[in-house]
């Protein structure tokens, strides 16, 4: 229901300042009514992210706007303010002041706002996908978002696609944040807009499925691809606050890099020279910025400047700020950052200097604020994003060198002519009157002005050129449950086109790895059978928090280098080496062995393609192999010190699998998944909050035993997907959990307004999704107890052998097609909706779904139905649209899981003595869908 609320007072109660003019219009005669600008183009410092709490109030007065926001920033920024601003709207949104906001999201006191971001707790925790009627904000990087709009999510399993593309292809608002410099990912961003009913289907009217949506945001769109920009007008110019951070006093001053000097050198030396004079002028700690183009010269500078601290005495710091390091390690980055003073608007005073050291990461996406900068010249577009990092809240006076280091040594004319553009753009600013040139934003925005479309381009990167997006192309993304597919490229030249950027390599490392060792003796070790690790991987995927991504050639020396130090120091493991004693704490077979692979390359999608041994990692043609490639390190590779790459460093990473090394932190704050060896893979207690999942031989004795094996185990609370959703505390039969399905399905469908017709069709999906769980393989496969009735849920264990790839949903749909549908007649178009919906709800169907261990027909008549499964899909994708048939799938599985987690919330609750709330029930749904019979147990 809408919410009745002042802005200014709901804005100022959200973000903790008074709106500024622009926010205000922007709100009252666009976003209030459902508009969009074209796109939003307002200087650096001045709350473009604030954006984000504009859309949160428009839809809180219920504002048609999708109910899902992606902030995405292009760089893969260490922090970045957005995830910071979600977080703080989360929090501001359960204050009393703004109940009637929260009211209007629909969110109650004990229901916070969905976030996930690239940051802390709320890393890919996937909380924006629990329930498609609420709000939502998600923070990502281009990869991350578009290759899961494109139904490829980089390390996003096969099933789980179409449920992530479809919630982001429909119902969903991109702000496209900096978006000058993610220019091919912006055109496809307003391809899949403004082609609606290209890639919708004729089946798809305005309002169903709910439409995607884009807002650029950017300080530097002037002579841009988008016509009329929302931009700062002269009412804003008299706002106090903006006129001082227009006008922030930022003085450049430009010289050339002497003949021979090398680039680190000087750096260096003016930054130390700037940050003496400075803290001698003004009597207290500095803050100075140095920016690099690349992390070579920036680690030199950065040892520099630690050199010459040591030498003088002074007691500065410095800090490296630079990519290529995982995500858990930016959280400790971001906090670093605040203690010294160096995020904008954080009162932390630092004690003493600081000389932060930064390459493109801190360009964009981290709200930076020093005293003053040294950098080297780079393209415009990157030196409005440089010079918006000092100064910004315009309460002191910048001084900013920027050394011209002159264009490559080897350049082309091209590049030549591009280097001189960009110098004599900087020096049309207007002079300072403390000398040097005006680098405030309103001098750079006048110039842009007067400079015209022309001469900003000739000095700004040249877009890459990218391919168009068709209809075609998206169909064959969204096959995901085809392993192989010769019609679906990799979808890199979609998001950031065919640029000449260098390869890519994304490292993880985990202590435990699908190996095979045997007791005794030679304790001589192998991979997993092929099938066993390619399960090991989709039961333990990679988690964005592991993630280490950096160039291919840097992964490709450090391998090198790295090996070579273990093979030169190396050592066969001895007797007491491998314990059974110490497996639980991680000491089963502590050295690296030359015999079993120290790592697994995967493949874009996470696929296992092969293991590799420490001579494989010395291999000739590995950067090749490599490239586009994901390799998962033994933890005891070691080579990783504060989440970079480093050769020389021989402490085992810290993983996941042990929480980090900190087993004792925060639930909230711990992994949703662990991997583990246990003594005869059945825990003596089991440990709340963990479920096993997955198991495989670990130890095998002389006889061919396991004694012990390799368990994985997700959280309870976690989305778990496929069978391990059926294996929970609290046993529930069929029946019961359909009808609690149905009320989630039927819930969520009034919350998003489908007609009556459309809520009984889902509704009957979610009565009926089940169903195939009824045959004997699938109760026997899940230790289901004979005597109570058919199980949807219990306790376990899991028994992969006897299910023999027996998929339950080819089951119940075949019932379905036998039994029909209360209240749906076969010739309603919604029927085969139905249908698909069943078959999909675990991400097959799409077009394939297996039929092995299917006892209710002979393999030809199941082959027949499985074709006519494909086929259904085939004609629901051209009714619908890939992104809308995607996301009618997503709202039963949501439905599901939301159902699933409900039972674990009871369980828990009786665990701890908690009162347990009566369960509601549907009795009109009882009614209306009636369960059909069920094969005997």
């Amino acid at each position: 229901m809408p919410a009745t609320f002042e802005f200014d007072t709901a804005f100022d109660a959200l973000t903790g300042y008074p709106p500024f003019p622009w926010q205000r219009w922007l709100f009252d005669e666009w976003l209030s009514k459902g508009k969009l600008p074209s796109a939003v183009d307002i200087p650096t410092g001045l709350g473009k992210t604030a954006v984000m709490a504009i859309w949160l109030l428009a839809r809180a007065e219920g504002a048609p706007l999708p109910r899902r926001l992606v902030y995405v920033v292009d760089r893969r920024a260490v922090v970045d303010q957005a995830t910071t601003f979600a977080v703080t709207l989360r929090n501001k949104l359960t204050c009393e002041e703004l109940a009637p906001v929260r009211r209007g999201l629909g969110l109650d006191d004990d229901r916070p706002l969905p976030i996930s971001t690239l940051r802390g707790q709320h890393v890919d925790n996937r909380e924006w996908m629990d329930d498609p009627s609420a709000p939502a904000v998600v923070v990502g990087t281009v990869d991350m978002v578009g290759s899961r709009l494109l139904f490829s999510g980089y390390g996003v399993s096969r099933r789980m696609r179409p449920y992530v593309a479809g919630l982001l292809g429909c119902d969903t608002l991109v702000m496209l944040d900096e978006a000058h410099l993610a220019q091919p990912f912006h055109r496809l961003l307003r391809s899949i807009e403004e082609k609606r009913p290209e890639f919708s289907g004729p089946a798809a009217n305005r309002e169903l499925p709910p439409p995607f949506r884009m807002l650029p945001l950017s300080a530097t769109l002037s002579g841009g691809s988008e016509p009329k920009p929302f931009r700062l007008d002269a009412e804003d110019e008299r706002n106090g606050t903006v006129r001082a951070r227009l006008n922030a006093a930022k003085t450049l001053t430009m010289e050339s890099l002497e003949e021979g000097g090398k680039l680190e050198d000087a750096l260096a030396e003016r930054a130390w020279r700037l940050a003496s004079d400075a803290a001698g002028s003004v009597g207290k700690p500095i803050r100075v910025l140095v920016y690099c183009d690349w992390r070579t010269v920036a680690e030199k500078v950065e040892k520099n400047l630690r050199k010459r601290i040591k030498e003088a005495k002074t007691g500065a710091e410095t800090v490296l700020f630079v990519g290529g390091r995982r995500v858990r390690e930016r959280e400790e980055a971001a906090e670093e950052l605040r203690r010294k003073g160096l995020i904008a608007g954080n009162d932390a005073e630092p004690d003493t200097s600081v000389f932060l050291v930064a390459t493109a990461a801190g360009e964009v996406g981290v709200d930076l604020d020093a005293d003053h900068m040294v950098c080297d010249l780079v393209a415009w577009e990157r030196m409005v994003q440089r010079l918006g990092r000092v100064n910004r809240r315009g309460a002191g006076a910048a001084q900013v060198l920027a050394i011209d280091q002159g264009p490559p040594k080897e350049s082309d004319k091209d590049e030549t002519a591009f280097h001189e553009a960009v110098r004599k753009l900087l020096k049309d600013l207007p002079s300072a009157e403390t000398g040097g040139l005006d680098a405030s934003p309103a001098a750079l925005d006048r110039l842009q002005r007067k400079a015209g479309r022309g001469r900003i381009e000739e000095a700004s990167t040249p877009m890459p050129l990218y391919p168009a997006l068709s209809r075609p192309l998206v169909d064959a993304w969204a096959l995901t449950s085809l392993i192989e597919h010769t019609g679906r490229p990799e979808v890199a030249p979609w998001l950031r086109g065919w640029a000449d950027n260098e390869p890519q390599t994304t490292v993880a490392w985990r202590y435990c790895l699908p190996l095979r060792f045997e007791s005794g003796g030679g304790h001589a070790s192998v991979e997993a059978p092929e099938r066993e690790i390619e399960a090991f991987f989709e039961a333990a995927p990679l988690q964005v928090s592991e993630l280490l991504e950096t160039e291919t050639r840097l992964v490709v020396d450090w391998l090198k280098n790295r090996t070579g130090k273990l093979l030169k120091a190396w050592r066969e493991p001895t007797e007491t080496d491998i314990s059974a004693d110490d497996a639980e704490g991680f000491g089963l077979l502590r050295p690296l062995r030359q015999d079993a692979p120290v790592a697994f390359l995967l493949d874009s999608g996470g696929k296992p393609e092969e293991g590799l041994g420490l001579k494989n990692l010395r291999a000739q043609d590995l950067r090749r192999r490599l490239v586009g490639r994901t390799l998962v390190m033994d933890a005891r590779f070691g080579g990783i010190e504060n989440g970079l790459l480093d050769d020389g460093h021989d402490v085992p990473a810290s993983t996941i699998e042990n929480n980090w090394g900190d087993p004792g932190a925060p639930r909230e704050e711990q992994p949703t998944i662990r991997v583990r060896p246990v003594r005869g893979g059945d825990p003596a207690e089991r440990e709340e909050p963990w479920r096993e999942t997955f198991k495989i031989p670990y130890l095998i004795s002389p006889e061919g035993d396991a004694e012990i094996w390799l368990v994985v185990e997700k959280r309870a609370d976690a989305v778990i997907d496929e069978e391990s959703r059926a294996m929970v505390s609290k046993p529930q039969l069929i029946d019961e959990h359909q009808v609690w399905v149905a009320d989630e399905a039927m819930r969520i469908a009034k919350e998003i307004g489908l007609s009556d017709g459309d809520e009984a069709m889902l509704a009957a999906a979610a009565h009926h999704h089940d169903d195939g769980k009824a045959a004997l393989r699938w109760q026997r496969a899940f230790n289901a107890h004979r005597e109570s009735g058919p199980h949807a849920k219990t306790a376990g264990p899991f028994n992969r052998h006897i299910l023999n790839g027996y998929r339950h949903e080819f089951g119940s749909v075949l019932d379905a097609q036998r039994d029909g549908f209360d209240g749906i007649e076969r010739s309603d178009p919604r029927f085969e909706l139905a249908l698909h919906l069943i078959a999909a709800h675990h991400g097959n169907a799409r077009p394939a779904i297996g039929i092995e261990g299917c006892d209710a027909l002979p393999p030809t008549a199941a082959a027949r139905e499985a074709h006519e499964i494909a086929t259904r899909f085939a004609r629901l994708q051209c009714r619908w649209g890939p992104w809308g048939l995607a996301w009618w799938e997503a709202l039963l599985r949501a439905a599901d899981q939301r159902a699933s987690k409900r039972l674990e919330e009871e369980a828990g609750q009786r665990r701890t003595g908690a009162t347990e709330s009566a369960a509601p029930e549907s009795i009109a749904q009882r009614d209306l869908f009636a369960p059909g019979k069920k094969e005997t147990v």
